[in-house]
């Protein structure tokens, strides 16, 4: 898997870039501000068809004009493809066009045609936050290798509005109960569907993610676990019934798993220090690699976006020795200092600065 080249238009801080990557390791270096981040954001939605940053497309959108464009030219499966997005804004909306290869695309198709594996500091989440961001790191992930993924999340997602909807409308003397059957049985079938592809993912991703820890943290044990629905599935939506309509939402399901991550048999959120957090999400997120090599049979590009800071030396040198001569990486950083000679001197480096890009030596 290789990003060939990337034209951003009008994304955000780029006026206009064109860029060719390197097939190794490529070191982006800038003060903090300068569009790091951005250009990051740019690849991965190549992959993910939306922003895994943005809450709206509006914040996409430059200075320069309502519209934005990110086309990039990808090697995917050994072949090459050409992936565009367009964002138009319309008054307060924005309106989204996807073709691979001048064919338009939804939303839900795009990914698996190019894959990426993604860190940044927001990342970070995946231990401190809530287990929302642990269900959107295992979705970003599942819709790049698990057929039919998306568009089940899409389905469940339209399950949920609409079965709120008449929970509401029950409580209110509107509705019978009798008009959930339907929307019960959807929410089993898609639920169980995305469950049971989190939970095959997660035993995946177990081994691979408490090798990376323990070469990157000298030996700590790094230990996760998929908390899903009951195993009776149908029956607890059933049984939900009372607490449903008081609530005024759906109370069981697969929008409210989670991801326990532990650090030598203690719980990460609580326990575990900035630089412990960091290493577990940058293992976990390696893992993430390791799983799409396995089931795509090639290697993401990985995206870290300043993943060094508050790592200590020695953990700085175990994780860019386990990235480099793996594929295409693409790294940033606010300064040259954390990198290691001898990979500076196989990697390209670039300097970024108010929105361009520029080539180091």
């Amino acid at each position: 898997m290789e990003l060939k080249r990337l034209e951003l238009n009008n994304h955000r801080n780029y006026a206009h870039l064109d860029l060719e990557p390197g097939p190794g390791v490529n070191v982006f270096v800038g003060a903090n501000g300068q569009g790091k981040t951005n250009l990051l954001e740019a690849v991965a939605m190549l992959a993910l068809s939306s922003s895994p940053r943005a809450r709206r497309d509006q914040e996409l959108l430059g200075p320069v004009t309502p519209a934005a464009r990110i086309h990039a030219e990808v090697e995917s499966a050994g072949r090459g493809l050409e992936v565009t997005i367009t964002l138009q804004g319309e008054g307060e909306r924005v309106r989204r066009v996807i073709e691979v290869d001048g064919v338009r695309r939804r939303g839900f198709d795009l990914p698996g045609h190019f894959r990426v594996t993604l860190f940044w500091p927001d990342d970070l989440g995946l231990v401190k936050a809530g287990p929302e961001q642990r269900r959107r790191f295992l979705n970003q992930m599942l819709v790049q290798v698990e057929p039919g993924y998306a568009r089940n999340l899409a389905a469940l997602r339209r399950v949920l509005e609409q079965r709120n909807s008449l929970l509401k409308r029950i409580a209110a003397g509107e509705e019978a109960p009798g008009v959930l059957e339907a929307w019960n049985a959807e929410l089993v079938a898609y639920g169980s569907d995305i469950a049971g592809a989190r939970a095959r993912a997660v035993e995946e991703l177990r081994p691979y993610a408490a090798e990376s820890h323990a070469e990157i943290a000298a030996g700590e044990r790094l230990e996760i676990a998929y908390i899903g629905p009951p195993e009776n599935f149908g029956d607890a939506v059933e049984k939900s019934l009372g607490d449903d309509l008081r609530r005024g939402s759906t109370t069981i399901g697969p929008h409210h798993d989670d991801l326990l991550i532990r650090l030598d048999g203690r719980d990460a959120r609580s326990y575990a220090s900035q630089g412990q957090q960091r290493t577990a999400v940058v293992s976990l997120k390696l893992a993430e690699a390791a799983l799409v090599t396995r089931r795509a049979g090639e290697r993401p590009v990985l995206l870290l976006d300043d993943v060094l800071s508050e790592l200590d030396a020695e953990r700085r040198a175990a994780l860019l020795r386990r990235v480099a001569g793996e594929g295409q990486v693409i790294i940033t950083s606010a300064e040259m200092g954390p990198f290691p000679a001898d990979l500076i001197t196989g990697a390209r480096v670039w300097s970024v600065n108010s929105g361009r890009i520029e080539a180091c030596g």
